[in-house]
C-alpha cells in the first residue's frame, strides 16, 4: 500500500475537504488527480459503511489499466473482504461497502454514447476518471448524477459531512475544450470573477453553486514523480502544449484565434471601468466613445459601446447580443445604452456614427439585392447614424490580437503596474466572453489551420473587429502629450538646469 503522507499538500487538502455535490480535480499531467480521487473514494467507503460506490472510466481497458490499478495500490489488504474482479469487477470491504468498477461507454444501434450499463444501480458516491475522454458525453454525466440516490448513514463525528449518502460526484480530468469545459469548468471560472453563466450548477433554494473546481499543474506533484519525468515533458512540450499539459491551462488550445485572451487579465469589473471613464472625464482627458455593430436578423445582432483613453487603451463596457430584432428595436437599444453611459459618467456625451457591418449599407432586411432602403438608412431615419467599419479579416484580427497581447513595458490603466494589455472588457458581457473562448481558425481536410476563422457564432467577434476600425496599429501608436506645466513652474521653484540669466529673465 502506498503512503498517503507523500501526496499531502494545500491543493490535495482543499480537494479532500470539499463538500460540494460535484467536485472536479483537473490540471496538468501527473498532478495527482487520480490518486486524489482514489483517496477520497477510500475515505467515503470507510465513512459510509455498507455504501455502494462507483469508480468509472470511459472504456474497460482504460478502467483496468489506470484507476482500478491505482485503487488496489492504495487500498489496505486488511480492508478487503472479497475480490471479484474477473467477472463482477467489484471489491467488497469488511464494513460492507461495495466498490463497483465500471466503464461508461455503451454503444447502441444508433452509435450514440449511452451510460445504460450503469443505470440499473443506485450509488452513494461516484468517481469518474478522465471524464473528458471522448467516449463520455454530457448525457452520461447527467445520467450518472441521476443515479446518486443512496442514503447510507454516515458513521463518523465530522459535522460537515452529509448525514446520509453522501451523494457526491467526483470527476477527474485534464484540460479540454469539449462539454466538460463548457458546461462544468467554465461556469465555475466565470463565477469566480463575477461573470454570470447560466450553465453554473446551483442549488435552487440557496442559489449557491453545488460544484467546486480544483486545479494544479504537474509541478504541484513534483515530489511524487521521478526526477526526469518533468524534464522529459519540458523537452517534449512547447508553447500551448506545455501550457495545457504541464501548467494545466484550460485556455491553451491550438487553433484559437485569440490565444492571448485571459479572463483574469482582460475582464474587469463593470464599476471599475465606469469609474475610470468618469475619472478621465473629470481630468479633462476626453476619452473617445466607440460604438460598433454587427447586423443580424435570424442570427444575433451584436452591438458594443466603449471608449479609448489617452494612453492607447480600449475598453468595451456595454452592449447587447440578441436575435430577431427589428431596426426599430435595434435603434431603441442603442439609444438606451447611450443614455445609460451618459448617466453613469454624469455628462451628455457626444456620439459619432456607429462603426457598422458594411453589409447594412447595401441591402434591406432579409435581402441581398441593392434595392429599397438599406438597414443603415433605416437606422439613420431612427436617429442612429452608422459608418462603414473595416471588414478586412486578416488585418482586423491582427489588430485585436495586438491589443490583447501583454506588453511588458505598458502600465495597467488601473494599477499602474507594468505588464498590461491594451484592451479590457466588462465582466457583465458574458456573451462576449463565451464567444471569444470558442473562436477558432478553420482547418482544411488535412487538419491544417487556415488563416480564416470559423464563421459560426462569431457575431461578437465581428463587432469587436469593427470596434477597432479607427484604432491605430500599436507599432504606429504615439502617446498623446498634454501641455501641462512642469512641477517647478507650478510651485514657483527654479529648475536646477536654469541659468542665472534665464532666471532673471523669467522673474524680472
Amino acid at each position: 500500500m502506498k503512503q498517503y503522507k507523500q501526496i499531502r499538500g494545500s491543493l490535495q487538502d482543499q480537494f479532500q475537504n470539499s463538500r460540494a455535490k460535484v467536485q472536479i480535480f483537473g490540471g496538468g499531467f501527473a498532478n495527482g488527480k487520480t490518486t486524489a480521487g482514489v483517496i477520497k473514494a477510500l475515505k467515503l467507503a470507510k465513512a459510509y459503511p455498507g455504501s455502494n460506490g462507483l469508480i468509472a472510466r470511459s472504456t474497460y481497458p482504460k478502467l483496468n489499466d489506470t484507476i482500478r490499478k491505482e485503487f488496489l495500490d492504495w487500498c489496505p489488504d486488511s480492508w478487503i473482504k472479497r475480490r471479484a474482479l474477473s467477472v463482477e469487477n467489484l471489491i467488497e470491504l469488511e464494513n460492507g461497502t461495495v466498490i463497483n468498477f465500471r466503464y461508461v461507454q455503451q454503444h447502441g444501434k444508433s452509435g450514440e454514447g449511452s451510460s445504460s450499463n450503469l443505470l440499473s444501480a443506485t450509488y452513494d458516491w461516484i468517481v469518474v476518471d478522465q471524464i473528458e475522454d471522448p467516449e463520455i458525453s454530457e448525457k452520461d454525466f447527467l445520467d450518472l448524477l441521476g443515479r446518486l440516490r443512496g442514503d447510507t448513514i454516515y458513521d463518523g463525528d465530522d459535522p460537515t459531512m452529509p448525514r446520509t449518502g453522501p451523494r457526491w460526484m467526483i470527476a477527474l480530468c485534464n484540460p479540454t475544450r469539449n462539454w466538460v469545459y463548457r458546461k462544468l469548468v467554465k461556469p465555475v471560472m466565470d463565477h469566480r470573477i463575477g461573470l454570470y453563466n447560466p450553465d453554473l450548477l446551483i442549488d435552487r433554494e440557496t442559489q449557491q453553486p453545488i460544484i467546486e473546481l480544483f486545479e494544479g499543474s504537474t509541478y504541484t506533484n513534483a515530489e511524487n514523480l521521478p526526477e526526469d519525468y518533468i524534464q522529459g515533458l519540458e523537452s517534449a512540450y512547447k508553447g500551448q502544449m506545455r501550457e495545457r499539459y504541464l501548467m494545466g491551462g484550460w485556455g491553451a488550445f491550438e487553433g484559437l484565434v485569440y490565444p492571448q485572451y485571459n479572463q483574469m487579465v482582460h475582464l474587469l469589473p463593470q464599476d471599475q471601468i465606469i469609474d475610470y471613464f468618469a475619472r478621465q472625464v473629470r481630468e479633462g482627458l476626453k476619452p473617445e466613445i466607440i460604438e460598433a455593430y454587427d447586423h443580424g436578423i435570424a442570427v444575433p445582432a451584436c452591438y458594443g459601446i466603449g471608449f479609448s483613453d489617452s494612453y492607447g487603451n480600449a475598453f468595451l463596457m456595454g452592449g447587447f447580443y440578441e436575435a430577431e430584432l427589428s431596426p426599430e428595436k435595434i435603434a431603441t437599444r442603442i439609444k438606451d445604452h447611450r443614455k445609460e453611459v451618459a448617466g453613469q459618467i454624469g455628462f451628455d456625451a457626444s456620439f459619432r456614427p456607429v462603426l457598422a457591418d458594411p453589409a447594412i449599407f447595401r441591402r434591406g432586411p432579409g435581402s441581398t439585392q441593392t434595392v429599397g432602403v438599406t438597414v443603415a438608412g433605416m437606422l439613420r431615419e431612427l436617429q442612429v447614424g452608422c459608418t462603414r467599419a473595416n471588414n478586412n479579416i486578416v488585418s482586423g484580427l491582427a489588430k485585436v490580437q495586438s491589443y490583447l497581447e501583454i506588453d511588458l513595458k505598458h502600465p495597467h490603466p488601473m494599477t499602474g503596474e507594468l505588464g498590461s494589455p491594451r484592451f479590457f472588457v466588462s465582466n457583465h458581457l458574458d456573451w462576449w466572453d463565451r464567444e471569444i473562448v470558442d473562436y477558432y481558425w478553420k482547418k482544411d481536410t488535412a487538419g491544417q489551420v487556415q488563416d480564416v476563422p470559423n464563421d459560426k457564432n462569431d457575431h461578437a467577434m465581428d463587432m469587436t473587429k469593427y470596434f477597432f476600425t479607427n484604432r491605430p496599429r500599436l507599432a504606429l501608436y504615439q502617446r498623446r502629450v498634454f501641455n501641462v506645466k512642469p512641477s517647478y513652474m507650478r510651485w514657483g521653484e527654479v529648475n536646477d538646469n536654469t541659468t542665472p540669466d534665464n532666471r532673471k529673465h523669467r522673474y524680472g
